[in-house]
């Protein structure tokens, strides 16, 4: 027999409580947030399939920001206790969707395509899968009162994709291909490694976004005044 893992306390008063027969009910503002990521990721994808990497590459960074700003919020409404259990499940799969999915689509329409890239991207999309797994069972660990993430978490990919990719302004396609790859699988390796990475918070949040928007700058130019 297997044992199964202890359900969280929030859980637990959930279930105890009455349904609603409202889905729509638990669209607040920080679920709100988190399904415009959803959108943003699937936009994401549409890019890529369009060539246009550059717009791919907008969307991928602000699904990044709403991700990072859905927690913020969370933590700042008045929330009922269904809102911020579907909330948890909600961030989830659309984690997966923004920064497994999306960025292995992007990448194999950039021209990763061959066996070795495909094999790549699938252990890409595993240890996505792997990492939100495993941070939905334990959570943060915390030490001498700072809370930290077990292996990098997946929306950080919405920041080394779009950082890596301005190579591209000097990189032949080839060349930019092979970098790709490395980032593809430093990101892999990352995500299911037992390296501890600190839960910013405070002004961490400003230059998250300050630099979201630098790059929106250089990739908007980019799309506006192409070689």
């Amino acid at each position: 027999m297997v044992d199964k893992l202890p359900q969280t306390n929030l859980f637990q008063t959930v279930k105890s409580e009455t349904i609603p027969l409202s889905i729509l009910q638990q669209l607040d503002l920080a679920n709100l947030l988190t399904l415009t990521g959803l959108m943003l990721s699937f936009l994401a994808a549409i890019f890529s399939f369009k060539y246009q990497f550059y717009g791919a590459l907008i969307c991928l960074i602000y699904a990044g920001l709403t991700d990072v700003f859905d927690g913020f919020v969370s933590e700042r409404i008045r929330r009922n206790k269904w809102q911020s259990a579907v909330g948890k499940e909600l961030d989830s799969l659309v984690d997966i969707c923004s920064f497994g999915f999306s960025p292995a689509i992007f990448a194999y329409c950039f021209g990763l395509q061959d066996i070795l890239s495909i094999v790549l991207l699938m252990m890409y999309l595993a240890a996505s899968g792997l990492r939100l797994a495993f941070f939905n069972c334990t959570g943060l660990y915390s030490e001498a009162e700072k809370h930290y993430y077990i292996g990098m978490p997946v929306t950080y990919v919405a920041l080394f994709i779009p950082l890596t990719f301005l190579a591209n302004f000097v990189l032949s396609e080839s060349k930019m291909k092979i970098l790709l790859m490395g980032l593809y699988l430093v990101l892999t390796v990352m995500m299911v490694s037992p390296v501890k990475v600190i839960k910013f918070k405070g002004i961490w949040y400003i230059v998250v976004l300050l630099g979201g928007l630098a790059l929106t700058l250089v990739y908007a130019w980019a799309i506006a005044f192409p070689k």
